[in-house]
């Protein structure tokens, strides 16, 4: 009898997975299940959208054909309500059930709002999905003035949209700087000064208190230090809520994300997790991570894929990646190689003003973050892989302006 899989979620973990899982097993019965509407399409470029560097189409992926050439029965604008372990059968919110002998939940998140009087009034956005992309494109062209919340990685995409679009555009930031896990204060001043350029003021020490309004709509930010900001637009990025209300009595173990192993199991035989929100223990860091990027959630999708189709458990593969990131907004690069949680953290600024920190966890390096030259994050990605104890070691021979290849060749012996 032809086995069943069901996938939940169709973005790059769930939709990696099915392809995978089709390659290894021609006549198992897949279903993936979606709560949007549109099919796989590429996040990571839904920024360039926002920009107006890309038209929707530019994004798009996988087509209905697709689905069909690989035998993969899809259903959008489904949300899945109910999971019984037991009885191996999902509920959706339509009334339909499907059966499993292997599930992936790859469901991933929704944007968090504000939680301040206000927070959710119209002209304040969060970006997330392909329809924020083509809303925030609009609100910005529209907008003469804007305030972004949330110093990470989708916070500064969304400064630039903003400031971009014309729009003056103050980003709040409650600490002092931008990304104060991967960067210090010296590599966020390369980057304010690249805002700057493009028309966006960094405002550090400062949060939000409440928006006050105009016929429903945002009219000004109020900050903590009581400072009004004008504002026709605002952006927030403050992170996730887990799409996995759907488990609730289920004895799937729950984090922050779902819980898993290093094969992407969870704690319930035959139920896997993968993407944005699986918590999965990582063989690099040796502890459990999250890590939601493009590259880390397609290989997650990939191993969960693989996993979901084999015999025995002494077949199974790890997950075991040290990905990267990059942001290509200014004139110069900024880049992430690995984990940028860690226990120490070493930093240089060069001559002519690139920076680079390297992270390690109990010696050993687990990440890397660029700003300007990234020509060295190839090497120490390599090392990273290796992970070597630098215990006795000079650690600053990873911030060397060029990493001695002999460095590689020495870890790499025996």
């Amino acid at each position: 009898m032809a086995r069943e899989y069901v996938i939940i979620g169709d973005g790059i973990a769930g939709a990696t997975a099915a392809t995978e899982i089709r390659e290894s097993d021609p006549d198992g019965h897949i279903t993936v299940i979606t709560d949007e509407s549109d099919l796989l399409y590429n996040r990571v470029a839904t920024k360039d959208l926002a920009k107006g560097d890309k038209e929707r189409q530019d994004l798009l992926m996988h087509d209905r054909d697709f689905y069909r050439k690989h035998d993969i029965d899809v259903r959008t604008n489904t949300r899945v309500t109910q999971i019984d372990e037991d009885s191996k059968r999902v509920g959706c919110h339509d009334g339909s059930r499907y059966s499993f002998d292997k599930m992936l939940i790859a469901s991933g998140g929704t944007p968090r709002r504000l939680p301040v009087p206000n927070g959710d009034v119209h002209g304040i956005h969060t970006f997330w999905t392909i329809n924020d992309a083509e809303r925030i494109k609009k609100a910005a062209k529209e907008a003469d003035s804007a305030v972004v919340i949330g110093a990470g990685l989708l916070g500064i995409d969304l400064a630039v949209i903003l400031g971009t679009h014309g729009a003056d555009t103050k980003y709040l930031m409650r600490g002092d700087r931008w990304w104060r896990q991967g960067i210090s204060k010296e590599g966020s001043e390369i980057v304010e000064k690249g805002l700057a350029e493009l028309g966006v003021e960094c405002v550090f020490h400062e949060e939000v208190e409440r928006f006050n309004t105009r016929d429903e709509h945002v009219t000004e930010c109020v900050g903590s230090s009581g400072k009004v900001y004008p504002c026709d637009a605002a952006g927030v990025a403050i992170g996730l809520h887990y799409n996995h209300e759907f488990l609730r009595g289920t004895r799937v173990k729950i984090g922050e994300g779902i819980l898993t192993d290093e094969y992407m199991r969870t704690s319930v035989r035959d139920i896997y997790a993968a993407g944005d929100i699986a918590q999965y223990y990582d063989v690099i860091l040796d502890r459990v991570n999250q890590n939601g990027s493009w590259a880390s959630a397609k290989e997650q999708g990939a191993i969960a894929g693989r996993n979901m189709t084999k015999a025995t458990d002494e077949d199974l593969e790890e997950f075991e990646l040290v990905d990267t990131y990059s942001i290509n907004h200014f004139d110069f690069f900024i880049m992430s190689v690995g984990s940028v949680l860690g226990s120490e953290k070493i930093d240089r600024v060069y001559d002519d003003g690139d920076y680079r920190r390297v992270i390690f966890f109990r010696d050993k390096p687990v990440g890397a973050v660029f700003v300007g030259d990234v020509s060295q994050a190839g090497i120490l990605r390599k090392i990273i892989a290796q992970k070597p104890d630098f215990s006795e070691l000079d650690k600053d021979r990873l911030l060397a302006e060029s990493v001695d290849p002999a460095l590689l060749k020495e870890l790499m012996a025996p």
